[in-house]
């Protein structure tokens, strides 16, 4: 060990001497100041000593010290509060070697608020507010099916408050028998209401009560002999019992329950919490975590706080695998958010210990699967480590890409894989500054000498360290761009390769012909087999960055046509062009507005209502 670390790792030993002993929270810090580490104690001085001193065996925990150069800590007066805040700063900070949820802006809610006019569904990642809540989805494309099944058996409107404000006509939707067209008053507010109630009876899992209610609605419709509306009764009643077929039933009393698991393989584990709502199963949710980060009973302890502190409708009822730490504390905290008593508890028998088997189960083919795919990763990555002569595997790679239209509105994209798989929360879109026109060869100079210097800003982020690799969406040209701006800015070794579309081939009819693989100083592209896996993850990556910055461009483009249409006219300054686009959506909704509705928004008067029309070109 280094003069340097002895040096480093004394002066932690000295701050810890002087740490006080009661409970409080703990930040190990790096050289940058930045927090690698947050936890809890009931004796400060103590636990951090033990970390310096060697007396904790996990296994990142050699890691922690040596990227370590001071201590911070925060006293608290009880280990609840102590609790409480290490949640709170291990989410503000996310430190490296926490455990945290992976994703916890991944999963999506649907959320209504009954209380407002004509209420409508939507999605969020959010679970604060007053409205109610419902979820969480592990998948964006489970929560959408959800929302197109409520859309088709409830006919609640899915139109914005803006549209719903201006529209004159039922639209195609109630035509269908998908909306109550509440916009032209053609239901009551207790027919809307009624709706929104077994809506929201059917989210809940309270399908028995919501049948009953249904099959009265038919009855009372087929004594009344409005035979196609006692129809729509049935058909929803059959629609509900064929979906209550396809879920388990753990718990023939409907009781709302969490069942969690862990299982460990080698360096990694997989948590995984099955809810059980009305006593029947719900989609399950997979929580993959390092294992390094220590045993099974104290990582499954920081999830639960971790989950329940970010996601929706806590389960009176928490079904273990395992003991955990500081369950006590963990129950009175729960209890208190709830509103109402949580219990954790670990099963020994019954219809509980079932439901919790059956989540480790799940927890053990999860791993597997996690496994499989990332040796499908690993061998796409040896493949392209080789393909590009690379001198190690190229973990987190870059790919840029531009998008315009004739030089309008130019803008750039950053996306990044990291083991072969897409990170959103990393990517990056850039708008171009100092280009003029539709030159892509400057605008990729321009991106990647902001993405480098931005690198070596003092506050970088440790999410902002250069690349194993970069793409670049182009041939040669492109390719010897992106090499002369690495070098003007001293980063000579940082591997660059590119992807080219095989025009001349596709030119000369050879339809199957295969993009290739342009490298720096390599005058023939690398041509490699379709099915290849190299070739196969440049593709995804190649076209998540396109997809990426075209979907900015429309973006900024619209943003552009809509500030140009309205700038300009007298009268009309930021804070009325904002106003005017919340009401009416677009410069085409103000155009279509009469002078009364216009007259509707905030500082809008008649005289000015008829410029602005005359200015747009009002519609007859």
């Amino acid at each position: 060990m280094s003069d340097a670390v002895d040096e480093v790792h004394a002066s932690l030993r000295h701050a810890a001497s002087a740490l006080p002993r009661g409970p409080g929270v703990y930040l190990f810090k790096d050289a940058r100041g930045r927090v690698v580490y947050v936890g809890k104690a009931k004796d400060l001085r103590a636990r951090v000593s033990q970390y310096i001193n060697g007396h904790d065996d996990r296994a990142m925990v050699p890691f922690l010290i040596n990227a370590s150069v001071g201590v911070d800590v925060t006293e608290v007066r009880t280990e609840k509060e102590a609790f409480i805040l290490e949640d709170t700063l291990i989410k503000k900070y996310r430190p490296r070697y926490n455990v945290q949820l992976r994703d916890d802006t991944g999963f999506l809610h649907l959320l209504i608020d009954p209380r407002g006019r004509w209420p409508r569904y939507s999605m969020s990642r959010e679970v604060s507010g007053k409205a109610r809540h419902f979820g969480p989805y592990a998948s964006a494309h489970r929560a959408r099916r959800t929302l197109e099944f409520l859309s088709r058996r409830f006919p609640l409107r899915t139109c914005t408050d803006s549209e719903l404000a201006r529209r004159t006509r039922p639209c195609l939707l109630h035509q269908m028998h998908r909306c109550l067209a509440p916009c032209v008053d053609l239901c009551s507010p207790e027919t809307y209401d009624a709706v929104v109630t077994e809506s929201m009876l059917f989210l809940e899992g309270k399908n028995t009560e919501l049948i009953a209610r249904l099959q009265a609605r038919m009855v009372m419709h087929s004594d009344a002999e409005a035979f196609e509306e006692a129809a729509r009764a049935r058909d929803l009643i059959k629609a509900i019992e064929a979906s209550l077929e396809e879920q388990i039933t753990m718990d023939s009393r409907g009781g709302d329950r969490d069942a969690w698991a862990i299982v460990r393989d080698g360096d990694q584990m997989m948590a995984l919490m099955l809810p059980f709502r009305g006593g029947r199963m719900q989609e399950a949710r997979e929580m993959p975590v390092e294992a390094t980060l220590g045993s099974p009973s104290t990582v499954l302890s920081r999830l639960l706080m971790a989950w329940y502190t970010s996601h929706a409708r806590m389960a009176p009822e928490l079904l273990l695998a395992c003991e955990v730490d500081d369950v006590d504390i963990l129950q009175e905290i729960f209890s208190e958010r709830a509103g109402r008593k949580v219990v954790i508890r670990v099963p020994s028998r019954g219809d509980k210990l079932k439901a919790v088997g059956l989540a480790t189960k799940n927890a053990h083919s999860a791993l597997r699967r996690a496994r499989l795919k990332q040796a499908r990763s690993d061998s796409a990555l040896v493949r392209l480590a080789e393909v590009a002569r690379l001198p190690r595997l190229p973990r987190h790679i870059e790919c840029f890409d531009n998008s315009n239209i004739q030089g309008e509105n130019p803008v750039a994209s950053q996306v990044v894989f990291i083991d072969g798989a897409p990170v959103r929360n990393r990517y990056r879109r850039y708008k171009v500054k100092t280009v003029v026109g539709a030159d892509d060869y400057a605008t990729m100079a321009e991106i990647l000498g902001r993405r480098i210097k931005r690198s070596r800003k003092p506050d970088a982020k440790p999410t902002d360290t250069l690349p194993d690799l970069i793409v670049v969406d182009g041939g040669k040209g492109q390719v010897s761009v992106v090499c002369a701006v690495l070098s003007d800015l001293g980063c000579h070794d940082l591997p660059v390769i590119g992807l080219a579309k095989p025009k001349v081939e596709r030119a000369r009819g050879e339809r199957q012909a295969m993009d290739k693989i342009v490298l720096p100083g390599i005058k023939d592209p690398v041509r490699l087999r379709s099915n290849d896996p190299a070739l196969l993850l440049l593709m995804a990556l190649r076209d998540e960055s396109h997809r990426t910055a075209v979907r900015y461009h429309r973006r900024v483009r619209l943003k552009s046509r809509l500030v140009s249409e309205l700038d300009g006219i007298a009268g009309v300054g930021p804070s009325r062009r904002r106003a005017l686009l919340n009401r009416f959506g677009s410069a085409a909704g103000v155009r279509g507005a009469t002078v009364t509705e216009l007259t509707g928004v905030s500082g809008i008067g008649p005289a000015l209502a008829e410029t602005i029309l005359d200015a747009l070109g009002r519609k007859t």
